[in-house]
């Protein structure tokens, strides 16, 4: 018993979530999801506890990084092959042990929008090559990876395990997909490729071979040494690391490009260095382009004393002319020289429109040493830079930010450690949204549960709403049938039985005494009474096999009341099957015997002939006797066969009445029949037949 009431308890819950309002942010299904499904609460953990390391890990930008474009080459079919395949090689200058190989995928922007992963090939193998162009290994072998439903422009990143020597490495693309501007011309494209020697990035300047395929008509954004140039579309390597207050450097502006400017980085001490990493500042509005502030020409010199006025105590290390490279990292190699003071000056400063002033802004400057940063933390000075001046967001720009170790929106790292970090970006979204597609096929289903229970009910309540009534109905009138049953055997037995003794008694009276007149009273109204009570009896009783038929009720009744005259009934043979309602029925007797009684008490008829027949759809009791009959002024009085003529009524049926002082009287009732009961007494007379 106390496993009822917490049955009810769980249906009054499932009711309350699914009948819950939508108003807020969880939907009813959600809710009745979260309430019943275990697997649900563990989705919803683990995507709790995805959460926090997505936040942590560097993302996939969206808006245009600059820079250059990539490797594109163009085929003419989908999945080359023979002489058409599409491959493209990287050849670096010497045999290096790889341990990590990653590839980017290249983007276009046109009027569609972004396209973050133009030219990858839906499937492609990656191979490690010997200086011969023999295979070493099989890196990865990818298949479907357009299909991929959150990679959008990740990159590929591959662990060799264990690390392999090799010359070069070769991308096959074994399905093509078709260029957006000419469907019957099918694009492989990369924007960088990466193979890693520990920190260092052995295919930087390589050399690009692409074998099958027509090269693009673009070569001024598509170059086979845009591959190796370690420029990408995905911006600065940085790793998100909390709120930082200074975005970069920004020089004083000039009127002209040519008026130069320059930062000296203090190292501290006198060191060897072998490389400058120059890292572009952000644009400080959406409207300057990626790139912003980098310098056009530059000349880097270096120093034992910060006095540059002594030119002859500063050795040049490099003057290099440069194009914009957007939102990437700029490495200046030199041969290695000691000292403590290194100089960049740019003589040649961007200025991008005629009436904007010329910069030169960097977010951060590295002094490398065998890929070592010795400028972190030390000081920068310029003897023309801005004071510090207040940028988006709260933010400073300051000759800090150009030693700090940060980018502008995020802790600076190596870029092997950024791709890993990308990488386990794409893993954990890739899982998160298996978590949301499993998430949404929990509810679906528990949406369909609910719906089905809410339908399932309806139908109940509503089967409850139409049976319980039916069903009292139906017990009320099985005891209706049985208290009928019970006064109708109780009238047979009790008052028949001693109406029929009052009969007796007064037959063995008259026998004794002689006729009488109140013994024939006595012996007429107790034949009328048994009469009615026979009426009453047949009734009540319920219809079944052991009732008589209406018809033969009456003829019954005819020979109770007319037994001492020279009576008659008569009917056809569709009549005998007739069955009224029993309201109709019990106006029928009531004017049947009012009929009678007339005749025994007022019409002195010695003969009297009934006829019941159907005629069609209408029933008809035709009364006739030979008695004194009715003057014509008195049947027109209302008070003349008045309760005929109310029983007519209640009937619905139409009555007759011929009369003549004299010539005795005639009644024709014709009572019309429901078409539900002629086809009941039709499949009567049927089965009898039949029988």
């Amino acid at each position: 018993m106390s496993r009822i009431p917490e049955f009810l308890r769980w249906i009054a819950v499932a009711c309350l979530l699914v009948t819950a309002g939508t108003a807020g942010e969880v939907g009813w299904d959600e809710r009745l999801a979260g309430a019943f499904s275990n697997r649900l609460k563990e989705v919803a953990r683990e995507l709790a506890e995805l959460a926090p390391e997505l936040d942590a890990l560097p993302g996939i930008p969206l808006d245009n990084q600059g820079g250059t474009g990539g490797y594109a080459s163009f085929c003419p079919r989908a999945a080359p092959v023979g002489d058409s395949r599409c491959v493209v090689e990287v050849r670096w200058p010497t045999s290096a042990v790889v341990d990590l190989v990653a590839l980017v995928p290249a983007r276009r922007y046109d009027a569609r929008g972004l396209d973050a992963q133009y030219g990858m090939p839906d499937a492609f193998t990656v191979e490690l090559i010997d200086a011969a162009g023999e295979v070493l290994s099989c890196v990865a072998r990818e298949r479907h990876t357009r299909s991929h439903p959150v990679r959008r422009g990740h990159p590929f990143v591959y662990q060799v395990s264990p690390p392999l020597a090799a010359a070069g490495l070769r991308i096959t693309a074994d399905l093509l997909h078709p260029d957006a501007e000419d469907d019957k011309s099918f694009v492989h494209a990369w924007a960088e490729v990466f193979a890693f020697e520990g920190e260092r990035n052995i295919a930087t300047d390589g050399e690009v071979r692409s074998l099958g395929g027509a090269a693009p008509s673009a070569p001024w954004h598509w170059k086979p040494a845009f591959l190796v140039d370690g420029q990408t579309p995905l911006g600065l390597p940085e790793i998100p690391a909390g709120d930082h207050q200074n975005i970069g450097w920004l020089s004083q502006g000039r009127a002209k490009a040519s008026e130069a400017a320059s930062l000296t980085v203090d190292l501290g001490e006198s060191a060897v260095v072998d490389a400058v990493r120059l890292f572009p500042a952000k644009r400080p509005t959406s409207d300057l382009p990626s790139g912003f502030g980098f310098p056009r020409k530059l000349v880097i010199s270096i120093a034992e004393t910060s006095d540059y006025a002594d030119r002859s105590k500063w050795s040049i290390l490099a003057e290099r002319e440069l194009r914009n490279p957007g939102h990437n990292p700029v490495v200046v190699p030199f041969a290695a020289s000691r000292g403590r003071y290194v100089r960049v000056e740019a003589t040649e400063l961007w200025k991008a429109f005629e009436s904007y002033p010329a910069f030169f802004a960097l977010s951060e400057v590295e002094v490398l040493a065998a890929d070592q940063n010795l400028a972190l933390g030390r000081v920068v000075r310029s003897p023309d830079g801005m004071p510090n001046l207040f940028a988006t967001g709260g933010r400073y720009w300051s000759s800090a930010a150009l030693s700090d170790g940060f980018g502008p929106d995020g802790r600076l790292v190596a870029t092997r450690e950024w791709l890993t970090q990308l990488d386990r970006r794409l893993q954990l979204e890739t899982r998160r949204f298996e978590l949301r597609v499993e998430t949404e096929r929990l509810v679906s289903g528990w949406r369909r549960a609910g719906l089905t229970f809410l339908t399932v009910l309806g139908l109940a309540g509503a089967f409850l709403i139409v049976a319980l009534p039916i069903r009292y109905r139906v017990h009320a009138h099985r005891n209706l049938l049985q208290v009928r049953e019970r006064i109708a055997g109780d009238l047979h037995d009790e008052v028949g039985s001693n109406l029929g003794s009052i009969q007796m008694f007064a037959d063995l009276a008259e026998g004794r005494s002689g006729p009488s007149d109140d013994l024939k009273r006595i012996q007429r109204i107790a034949a009328e009474t048994v009469s009615a009570v026979r009426d009453i009896v047949w009734l009540l009783r319920p219809q079944g096999g052991h009732r008589i038929g209406t018809i033969e009720h009456l003829r019954e009744t005819s020979s109770i009341m007319l037994e001492a005259l020279d009576w008659k009934f008569t009917a056809n043979e569709a009549a005998w099957q007739v069955e009224l309602p029993d309201e109709a029925t019990r106006h029928l007797f009531l004017f049947f015997r009012e009929a009678l009684h007339n005749i025994m008490r007022h019409a002195s008829a010695s003969k009297v002939e009934v006829r019941a027949e159907m005629a069609g759809a209408r029933f008809q009791l035709t009364i006739t006797d030979n008695g004194v009959g009715i003057a014509p002024e008195r049947l027109e009085r209302p008070a003349t066969l008045h309760a005929l003529r109310q029983r007519s009524e209640a009937l619905g049926a139409d009555l007759g009445i011929d009369s003549q002082p004299g010539a005795g009287t005639r009644l024709r009732l014709s009572v019309p029949v429901a078409s539900k009961r002629l086809r009941q007494a039709r499949s009567a007379r049927a089965a009898a037949g039949n029988a």
